[in-house]
Formats: C-alpha cells, sequence, structure tokens
C-alpha cells in the first residue's frame, strides 16, 4: 500500500481519545527500526563533534543547521534551484561558517559550492566510517533522521520526503519543549524555495489541500493529551 496523502488527512475518528491514539501510534510504531536509528545517531554525533571542534566556544553543543534538497527528477520545477539562489533565500536564517548538514539526491558536490563558499557543508558521504556495514538501502532513510535534528532546517517545498523530516521535528519539539510547542509551530523550519512557503511552519496551519505538500502541526501538536488518565486504567 502507498499513502498518497498523510493518513491524518482523511481519517476522522468520533473520539478525541481514539484519534490521539492513533497518532501516538504511528508516532511510536511506525518508524524506522533501530538500526536505522542508531545509524542516524552515530553520524549526527560526529556531526555535533565536528562544529564543536570547529568552534568550541561559541558553539559548545556542537550544534548543527541542516537541508534537504531534492534536485533528480522532480516534477514541480519552481523548487529545482540552483545553488547561489538557495543561498540567498536562506542565508538571512543561517550563521556564517556555520556547520551544515546537506540531505540530497543531488550526485556531485560541485553544485553546492555557493553554499559550501559560506558554510561548512557535510554529507552523509563523508561518514563512511559511522556508516560501515550498514545497508545501502537505508541511506534515505538515515539521511532524513540526520536532517531532522538540524538546529535550524531548510527544506523542499512539495516533497513528501523533506514532509516526514518536518513531522519528525514536530515530534523532536513536544518531547523537548522548544520554543513554540505549545501552539505546535516550529521557529527554526523552512522551505528554500521562495518567499510564499518559506515561513509556512512559523504559523499554525490547519489542513488544507493540497494535503502531500507539506505536514500540519495536527499530527504532532499535543496528541500525548489524556496518557495520564489511560494510564490510570486497570488492565
Amino acid at each position: 500500500v502507498r499513502f498518497l496523502t498523510h493518513f491524518y488527512a482523511f481519517l476522522f475518528f468520533e473520539s478525541w481519545e481514539q484519534d490521539l491514539f492513533n497518532k501516538r501510534f504511528v508516532r511510536d510504531h511506525l518508524r524506522y527500526a533501530d538500526e536505522i536509528q542508531c545509524a542516524a545517531a552515530r553520524v549526527v554525533a560526529a556531526i555535533r563533534d565536528r562544529a564543536r571542534r570547529r568552534d568550541p566556544t561559541g558553539n559548545p553543543n556542537g550544534d548543527f543547521d541542516s537541508f534537504h534538497i531534492r534536485r533528480g527528477d522532480f516534477q514541480y520545477k519552481a523548487t529545482r534551484l540552483e545553488a547561489d539562489q538557495i543561498y540567498e533565500n536562506t542565508k538571512d536564517e543561517l550563521q556564517e561558517k556555520a556547520t551544515v548538514f546537506v540531505a540530497t539526491d543531488h550526485q556531485g558536490k560541485p553544485f553546492f559550492k555557493p553554499l559550501a563558499d559560506h558554510y561548512d557543508l557535510v554529507f552523509l558521504s563523508d561518514f563512511k566510517e559511522e556508516l560501515k556495514d550498514v545497508n545501502t538501502n537505508y541511506l534515505g532513510m538515515i539521511d532524513q533522521l540526520v536532517a531532522s535534528r538540524g538546529r535550524v532546517f531548510f527544506g523542499c517545498f512539495h516533497s513528501t520526503f523533506s514532509g516526514f523530516i518536518f513531522r519528525m521535528r514536530g515530534y523532536h519539539s513536544q518531547k523537548e519543549k522548544v520554543e513554540g510547542w505549545d501552539q505546535g509551530v516550529l521557529p527554526k523550519s523552512y522551505y528554500y524555495s521562495g518567499k510564499r512557503e518559506k515561513s509556512m511552519y512559523q504559523s499554525y496551519g490547519p489542513l488544507r489541500t493540497p494535503y502531500y505538500s507539506r505536514e500540519f502541526p495536527i499530527s504532532w501538536r499535543d496528541i500525548d493529551k489524556g496518557v495520564e488518565e489511560l494510564s490510570a486504567f486497570e488492565v
């Protein structure tokens, strides 16, 4: 079965408790296997160590930023920007010389030179030791998990690959109670393709078509509501 839209966009539950239960079930159980999660964690740790070593005083936590830049055969031509335009669209949200992880399907690092001129760019291919013996079929999923941990993240509008990264960032925001978590907003999550969609996650957005173009806060905001009451029931 292939979903062409989000599960929460076409399933309606009369009971809000059942609605939230199913959203928690998807979050907690329809996830990547532990082998994939652990491989991504090794890469995240390596990137943070790199960022920390580059600026031990100014960046003691090893924060890094991230992109998902979709190229390939993507049918939405408006998102197929050259790297110099991506830089112009995103530079106001990023720190010069910051360590930036790029998840991408584009083959060839020369394309990214306009970004590399300003940032310490790293790609999944730079972490062969951390990914030794990992099934190569897992690399796309690892890309998503690593990108989801960026301090600032820029994704590709209309890309469901980017969309899941945004949803994971939403899950993280609720667990870590970062800025905007109670409103379901993601203040440091953007699209790089243009002004109209750049800041969609800066405010709460209800479900609207086309559903697949982005994710919506209804999938992560306050979905643990009622868990305490449920845990009090005797089985």
